[in-house]
């Protein structure tokens, strides 16, 4: 073809410029909602698990007050390794096969990213909280945060992959207050 030849139109394939899709209702479970900067209030420790099912964290996202343990059986008929370098906790369990559990203290607020180092594919994420107010949503994306403090707040949902999505409410004392939030959550 010369050079001065036109190219067929065909050449580039079509383009669009979209919205990404909003989030599937399962993904309501991998959020934590919770006011930011919040004054410290210390809870009682809970115990929850994380199960190591099928090379998957089940679930991928749990949200706990300060002290709380995690234990993570492993529910699989290979070795698994957890462990995290994060800087509200650093701490690795060594290898241990199906039938077996390790646990986990939590003794700092922040975000602790969880992996295994077997399986590379495989994450999960402890949040830990020195506050109450804090929730994961059920699978319809409804939470409650009872005993707010009045004010005007700041308040947080924050996504696996998304990250943190941060409005203003403002709260009166006795009031309920709405908050909605819309996380486009594309597709893995």
């Amino acid at each position: 073809m010369p050079a001065t030849a036109r190219r067929p139109s065909s050449a580039y394939t079509g383009r669009s410029v979209s919205a990404p899709p909003l989030a599937p209702p399962s993904e309501a479970r991998h959020v934590v909602v919770f006011l930011k900067d919040a004054p410290a209030r210390p809870q009682p420790p809970v115990r929850v698990e994380i199960v190591q099912r099928n090379e998957t964290f089940i679930p991928r996202v749990v949200a706990v007050p300060v002290g709380s343990t995690v234990a993570f059986p492993n529910a699989d008929p290979v070795y698994h390794n957890v462990f995290s370098l994060s800087r509200a906790k650093a701490f690795n369990l060594g290898r241990f096969p199906r039938g077996q559990s390790k646990d986990e203290r939590f003794d700092r607020p922040g975000i602790v990213r969880v992996f295994c180092d077997i399986h590379s594919h495989m994450s999960a994420t402890v949040i830990v909280f020195n506050h109450p107010w804090f929730a994961i949503p059920d699978d319809e994306g409804r939470f409650e945060l009872p005993n707010v403090p009045a004010g005007d707040l700041q308040l947080t949902a924050w996504h696996e992959r998304l990250g943190d999505t941060t409005q203003r409410i403002r709260v009166e004392a006795g009031r309920p207050t709405v908050a909605d939030f819309t996380l486009p959550v594309p597709p893995q």
